[in-house]
């Protein structure tokens, strides 16, 4: 990670020269020495970093730990370059005035004298740094690249939900389900070491019940570690509630009196119903025994709980087993390692596309000539692919994970020539022929010979070892084969709990505030941060857990995987993670992750001052942790105010009742999220934050912010719940694309060609609400067609404008929830085909229990159509 470190300062001298302003401050040669040096430390430090991870060379990482502080001092002097040229320029939006007060003399001599001194000191310890490398004999060993394809995300379709080489496994857990009359709920475990597929077996399983219909409903969840059994059972409840939407069950019991315990709504919701649970992440007895006590009585449905449990917690499994009734069969089954055969299938399936496959088959089935050049060909042929499968199982020891990542990583390979190259690198070597290796690549690169070991190699001798290391050899590759800004967006998921899952959108957003995404000609950030995602989850690094409409909703890494992140995030000065068990925070922090299961958050008592991201999420842990007598505690967030450089700031579940408003000297700030139900009010500095992108403060009660505010021309999403929106603003907002949960203020009518819609015409997602047709409706009628990128569109309010419906300009709505009455006879009359009009559209709601829709709009809408009464 240390050359990804360098790539981001190398990308921060780039605005620096797209600002113009190192014309300003007149250090254009010590800049270039600089960034000259930063380049040519980036082309060697990459095969250093192989070395570090493997371990087999002290030196060398120190060399790289060296490297990676310089490059964040390098970085630190440049984001307080910019720091104070945007404090310096408030008050100054325009640029001209902007570059006209940087040129005053005070202000270039004091910004130019400070950054001057900076770049000297840091150029003085690269120098030192070379010099130790030299003297240490540190030798740089150049690997061959690898490139990969940059077709594979546009060309590739994924099955998503395929699995194979679990029909045996798919066949045992069938029988212990079995016929559900007369059987009493039982607890069944699938046990195995981790990345063996216990959760793919889990999904085949709840895959399966769900097309036969043999449960309802069926709940997925899986607990994160340190989390209390209130998470667990809360999160229990909250899916049967939602399984009960989904099904439009009438008469569901989801109003249920306040006084009871999550346990009590549990037992009402399932009642008799015959469900089954799939549950991950439980490692503790007391938790499984709350678990049993808060499920229904024995009804004799054929209930199920299905656990999935790594080979740590077999304890568990046990236990389990013991509950079920003593005359029940064993429940318990051991997932294994695939064997050969099995592997070679899995590897195959997700290696390759549906079209590649069949073409396989064919050539296997073809009849072939019977003379003996053809029989030797065939035979040649069989024994290169009995050899490619014997490495792929060598490689992998027949763990499905292992093979997956494999797969996915060679996805982005030209085969075969590539493909070879990278399975052999891979492949384990007994230690001999690995130190031969590593000596003719030395003595062929110029080095002479020595007793170095090449990285990422294993040795077959010892099996304990092979064992171990099986995974992470195959997560490593996978990882370096990865882009600069590719990494950065993959390490961000280190930043939450293991086992928690993350909305898309989100993610991409917060990776676009820490300045990941590099802008391309004819995309969107947001499209570009989406197929870094799509990318990812080909690569089989990120696994989708919600798709709607072949578009990836949430994600999430596997527990094994993100253990590997956490480790390289770590080791690499990423990021930092605290809990309740670990608050000391040294100084130096660049990204802090804070996690809670019991409802506290600890103030911590440190400056962070080179802090840039900091991330927080609290989850009350117990229904009785506060009490109604005693006073609410808020949260103090005082340790941020001297953060300055801070671009992302992602709050969630705090007890907050006010930001602190320094916020507004946050001039870096990209991406806020404050999510704190107490919350009723924004700091008025906020207009301050000139390079804000992202508002996010749907889980608040502020209805008000600063008018200031909407001058921010860098704004792109807007997200809230009740946000009053101002009836008219100056400036165009040109990036704003998502404005949710607004309304209009309270008084006064919007202008017909005036109002505050006429500024934001590249918006693509809009939810306006409180609409009167007297004071907004023409307004709303002339700007709606004007928004031609709009595709998910609601509007809540007395009369909802024809044009949503008949505007030609707004052929690319995909999405529309109509609440209120719709002018259905202004459609009629213009006898429009709303399907050629909207050639787009694949969903309509309209919620309104008055509405009628004519029988011919039915007609044409069709399966689009959904009526919420």
């Amino acid at each position: 990670m240390a050359d990804t470190a360098i790539a981001a300062v190398l990308t921060k001298f780039g605005e620096l020269a797209a600002n113009e302003a190192r014309v300003l401050i007149q250090v254009d040669s010590d800049m270039m020495l600089l960034r000259d040096r930063l380049e040519w430390l980036q082309a060697f430090i990459r095969d250093a970093d192989r070395k570090r991870r493997a371990g087999t060379d002290g030196l060398t990482r120190v060399w790289v730990r060296q490297t990676r502080d310089v490059a964040f001092q390098a970085e630190d002097a440049l984001d307080e370059f910019f720091y104070e040229v945007d404090l310096r320029s408030q008050g100054y939006r325009g640029w001209k005035m902007w570059r006209r007060y940087l040129m005053g003399c005070g202000t270039q001599i004091v910004v130019r004298h400070g950054l001057s001194n900076r770049i000297t000191k840091i150029k003085s310890r690269l120098i030192q740094i070379s010099e130790n490398q030299k003297e240490y004999k540190i030798e740089h060993i150049p690997s061959v690249p690898l490139t990969s394809s940059t077709t594979s995300v546009a060309a590739w379709k994924d099955n998503f939900r395929d699995a194979v080489g679990f029909d045996d496994d798919v066949e045992a857990l069938e029988k212990m389900l079995g016929p559900q009359t007369d059987r009493q709920l039982m607890f069944i475990s699938i046990v195995g070491e981790s990345g063996v597929g216990k959760e793919t077996l889990a999904k085949v399983i709840a895959t399966k019940m769900k097309v036969e219909k043999k449960f309802y409903p069926l709940i997925k969840f899986n607990m994160p570690p340190d989390s209390t059994t209130e998470v667990l059972l809360r999160a229990i409840d909250e899916r049967i509630v939602e399984a009960y939407k989904r099904n439009e069950e009438e008469n569901s019991p989801s109003d249920l009196p306040e006084e009871f315990s999550t346990a009590e709504k549990i037992r009402h919701r399932l009642g008799e119903k015959s469900y089954l649970m799939i549950l991950g992440g439980i490692t503790s007895k007391t938790t499984l025994n709350c678990l049993k006590g808060s499920l229904p009585g024995d009804n004799n449905n054929g209930s199920a709980v299905l656990l999935t449990l790594d080979i740590e917690s077999e304890d568990v499994a046990w236990h389990a087993n013991d509950m079920n009734r003593s005359d029940a069969a064993d429940s318990i089954h051991h997932l294994s390692r695939l064997d050969a055969k099995r592997s070679k299938e899995l590897f195959c399936s997700r290696a390759f596309t549906k079209k590649q496959l069949d073409e396989m088959e064919r050539k296997q089935e073809k009849t072939v000539p019977d003379d003996a050049a053809s029989k030797q060909e065939k035979i040649a042929s069989d024994d290169a692919a009995s050899k490619q499968e014997k490495i792929v199982y060598d490689i992998t020891g027949g763990y499905p994970l292992a093979i997956v990542v494999l797969a996915g990583l060679l996805r982005f390979k030209e085969n075969p020539g590539q493909w070879e190259a990278v399975l052999e690198k891979l492949r384990p070597v007994p230690v001999n022929e690995r130190e031969a290796r590593a000596g003719a690549v030395k003595e062929e690169a110029g080095y002479g010979t020595g007793d170095e070991k090449t990285g990422g190699s294993t040795s077959s001798s010892s099996k304990h070892q092979f064992t171990r290391t099986t995974l992470e050899n195959v997560f490593w590759e996978s990882f370096e084969d990865l882009t600069n800004d590719l990494k950065s967006c993959f390490l961000y998921f280190a930043i939450n709990s293991k086992n928690t899952a993350q909305k898309a959108d989100e993610m991409v957003r917060m990776w676009i505030g820490e300045g990941f995404i590099k802008p391309q000609k004819g995309k969107t950030l947001e499209e570009l941060g989406h197929m870094y995602l799509k990318e990812l989850v080909l690569r089989c690094l990120v696994e989708i857990i919600r798709m709607k409409t072949s578009v990836i909703k949430v994600v999430r890494v596997h527990p094994r995987i993100h253990g590997f992140l956490q480790l390289e995030a770590r080791e690499a000065g990423f990021v930092d993670f605290r809990d309740m068990n670990h608050v000391l925070v040294p100084p130096s922090v660049r990204r802090l992750s804070f996690c809670s299961f019991d409802g506290r958050f600890i103030t911590f008592t440190k400056k962070l001052r080179k802090l840039r991201s900091f991330m927080c999420r609290i989850t009350d842990g117990g229904e009785h942790s506060t009490t109604d007598l005693a006073p609410k505690d808020y949260s103090n967030l005082k340790f941020l105010r001297r953060s300055k450089f801070l671009r992302v700031i992602s709050m969630v579940g705090l007890s907050l009742d006010k930001l602190p408003n320094e916020i507004g000297v946050m001039v870096h700030l990209r991406y806020l999220r404050v999510d704190c139900e107490d919350l009723e009010a924004l700091p008025s500095s906020i207009w301050r934050l000139l390079n804000l992108q992202t508002l996010d403060i749907r889980g608040t009660q502020v209805e008000e912010i600063d008018p200031g505010f909407w001058k921010i021309k860098v704004l792109r999403h807007v997200l809230a719940k009740n946000l009053t929106l101002p009836g008219t603003i100056d400036n165009e907002l040109e990036e704003l694309q998502t404005l949710h949960g607004v309304k209009p203020a309270g008084e006064g009518e919007w202008k017909t060609n005036g109002c505050v819609l006429h500024k934001m015409t590249k918006i693509r997602s809009l939810k306006l609400q409180g609409i009167e047709r007297k004071r907004h409706g023409a307004a709303l009628e002339a700007a709606l067609p004007k928004m031609h990128l709009l595709a998910r569109l609601k509007l809540q309010g007395d009369t909802i404008p024809s044009c949503v419906l008949t505007a030609r300009s707004l052929q690319y709505l995909q999405k529309i929830t109509l609440d209120g009455t719709v002018k259905w006879h202004k459609v009629l009359r213009k006898k429009l085909d709303v399907r050629t009009v909207r050639p787009n559209l694949v969903q309509v709601k309209l919620r309104n229990s008055e509405t009628v829709v004519p029988s011919n709009i039915k007609t044409q809408m069709g399966k689009m159509l959904k009526i919420e009464l």
